[in-house]
């Protein structure tokens, strides 16, 4: 079994290559001969990826930086923008004294101040601490120096300083560095001494010495792979394989369960029947790599697959539950029979994948793209497809029982008899994919439903639950909505010309200026959504508005149509509404206080007590049958 030291259970170090010392090795890389870096990484067995990143400025392993740097004759501290410790020099008088020394000090450098402290201790972990403010305006390293030491250890001491934005290498035991980076990541200390903290990032936490003959052994093991073509079968459970270029090669029925294949290329590899259950394959490249699983043993279970390529992957009968396989590549991929319950497949990419008769039951395929995916057959039951593009997938004989669809684009999807699908969601289907002009659909439950673009003119939808519905450039016009629920409905862009609104709670609704409403709606949407005090709304057509809890104080809503409104909880104290016809509108503790009711009609007054009735005809309203008497103009 290959040692577990190297296991991608031990905690990864990554480093960035400077702006300057990019340059640095681009230049190297013509001085040297390579015609492109996917070459360079071909020869030092080096994921292309890696090396892409390497020259883009984003972090990669140590150990991948260290190779880059030894094939590029280049001093990897250099290239880090990490200043090595020297040999002791004489102090000149404007140096600084470091905190705790217990040896000598470098001197100030006129590029930029530097404090290295020769420590005179057993090899401890490196960090680097990055400040926002300005190197020259600190005044006393030893305040600084404590401070950090406060939220990690008495072994903490700063051995360089950088400026730009503060940059303070620090070094400590492991216990006091991990305590440090916890305390900052963890947002426990923001500050330094009034310095904002930016950024903390570990550097390495073992001997130079330990770590090459580490690393040695890691790449000897990837060169034997690939050159002796002595995989097959092997034991590399445990192994380090990170970063490296495995392309084309014959894992066939290796255990590498638990490896680490973290950003390696395994495009085109054989790994049919490898046990790669628990293996980090994040960021891999396993384009048109062979997963094919034949005799159905532990697979891909619980696999690390954030981010990886599988495009085109061959994954028939693979084992892949509970694997993670976030904003994967898979489209193309064949997944056929493949057993995905309760896998990860959150933003994923399966476009035009195999996935018929596979098990995805409980999966996750939040914001996945599954267009054009063919899931006949497939078992869907209890998994989470909300704002899931199924667009034109083939769901025929699936299995979608207790799967939540929310938000979900069922567009040109392909349904059968035989598709098992919860009464709601093949309602949704009917209406995005088949003529919904003019359905019945009162009472129908559509929340939390994609139904942007749909055609529901003239349909009936009183009384039906469209609450965080998607609507967005439907088509409403002259459509029935009395009564219905849209609460937090999503109505940008849609067309509600003629559209039948009476008693419809349009507070949390989403309009924009492309959304056709009339008049009286657009202005019962404002006074729910965008209340304003003293509002002048005389003669105004409010009738069966839904006005509940609507703030109304000391708005001038005289001679204004309030009939059959509904107006419970609202603040009318202070309003004027003299004149207004209220018949059959419900009050039921709304507050009335110092309301101007000469003169308006309440007729059988609807949610008020009959203490409350005395009160306001005394203040001149009117209850009972007489019409409202209207003021002459």
């Amino acid at each position: 079994m290959t040692d577990p030291s190297l296991s991608r259970k031990k905690k990864k170090i990554t480093i960035i290559v400077s702006l300057k010392g990019i340059e640095v090795a681009k230049n190297a890389l013509i001085r040297l001969g390579f015609d492109s870096k996917s070459n360079f990484a071909k020869s030092q067995l080096l994921g292309r990826n890696t090396v892409t990143n390497f020259f883009h400025g984003e972090p990669i392993q140590l150990d991948s930086f260290k190779r880059i740097c030894e094939a590029l004759k280049l001093n990897w501290r250099e290239l880090a923008g990490i200043t090595e410790e020297r040999q002791p020099k004489q102090l000149p008088a404007n140096s600084y004294s470091s905190p705790d020394s217990d040896g000598v000090l470098e001197q100030v450098q006129p590029e930029h101040r530097q404090v290295t402290v020769i420590d005179k201790q057993s090899q401890k972990i490196k960090a680097v601490i990055t400040l926002e403010g300005d190197v020259n305006s600190v005044q006393n390293w030893k305040i600084v120096q404590s401070a950090v030491r406060e939220y990690s250890g008495d072994s903490i001491k700063i051995i360089d300083i950088k400026e730009g934005s503060i940059r303070l290498f620090v070094e400590g035991s492991p216990e006091d560095i991990e305590r440090l980076v916890s305390s900052i990541k963890s947002g426990e200390l923001k500050t330094v001494t009034g310095f904002p903290v930016e950024n903390v990032q570990i550097l390495s936490e073992s001997s130079d010495d330990d770590e090459s003959t580490e690393s040695d052994e890691k790449w000897r093991l990837v060169e034997e792979i690939v050159s002796h073509k002595a995989a097959i079968r092997r034991d590399l459970s445990n192994a380090d394989l990170s970063d490296a270029d495995l392309s084309n090669a014959d894992l066939s029925n290796a255990d590498l369960s638990n490896a680490d294949l973290s950003n390696a290329d395994l495009s085109n590899a054989d790994l049919s029947d490898a046990d790669l259950s628990n293996a980090d394959l994040s960021n891999a490249d396993l384009s048109n790599a062979d997963l094919r699983d034949f005799f159905r043993f532990t697979h891909l279970s619980a696999a690390n697959l954030r981010n990886a390529n599988l495009r085109n992957a061959n994954l028939r009968n693979a084992n892949l539950s509970i694997a993670n396989l976030s904003i994967a590549n898979l489209s193309d991929a064949n997944l056929s029979d493949a057993n995905l319950s309760s896998a990860n497949l959150n933003y994923a990419n399966l476009s035009r994948a195999d996935l018929s008769r596979a098990d995805l039951s409980s999966a996750h395929f939040r914001n996945a793209n599954l267009s054009h995916a063919n899931l006949s057959r497939a078992n869907l039951s209890h998994a989470n497809l909300s704002r899931a593009n199924l667009s034109h997938a083939n769901l025929s004989s699936a299995n979608l029982s207790s799967a939540n669809l929310s938000y979900a684009n069922l567009r040109g999807v392909n349904l059968n008899e035989e598709t098992q699908i919860d009464g709601k969601w093949r309602l949704v289907w009917e209406i995005v994919n088949q003529q919904a002009a003019g359905r019945d659909l009162s009472n129908a439950d559509l929340s939390d439903a994609d139904l942007s673009g749909a055609d529901l003119s003239y349909a009936n939808l009183s009384n039906a639950n469209l609450s965080d519905a998607d609507l967005s450039g439907a088509d409403l016009s002259y459509a029935n909505l009395s009564n219905a629920n849209l609460r937090g409905a999503d109505l940008s862009g849609a067309d509600l010309s003629r559209t039948n609104l009476n008693s419809v709670n349009l507070k949390g609704v989403k309009i924009d200026e492309k959304t056709r409403i009339e008049s009286k709606w657009l202005l019962i949407w404002e006074i729910v959504n965008q209340p304003l005090i003293n509002r002048v709304l005389n003669n105004a057509n409010l009738r069966d508005a839904d006005l509940r809890v609507a703030n109304l104080r000391a708005a001038n809503l005289s001679d204004a149509d309030l009939s059959g409104a509904d107006l419970r909880a609202a603040n009318l104290d202070g309003a004027n509404l003299s004149g207004a016809n209220l018949n059959g509108a419900n009050l039921n503790d709304a507050i009335l206080d110092s309301t101007i009711v000469a003169n308006a009609y309440f007729g059988s007054g609807k949610g008020l007590t009959e203490d409350m009735k005395e009160k306001l005809k005394q203040r001149g309203a009117i209850f009972g049958d007489r019409p409202p008497v209207r003021s002459q103009k």
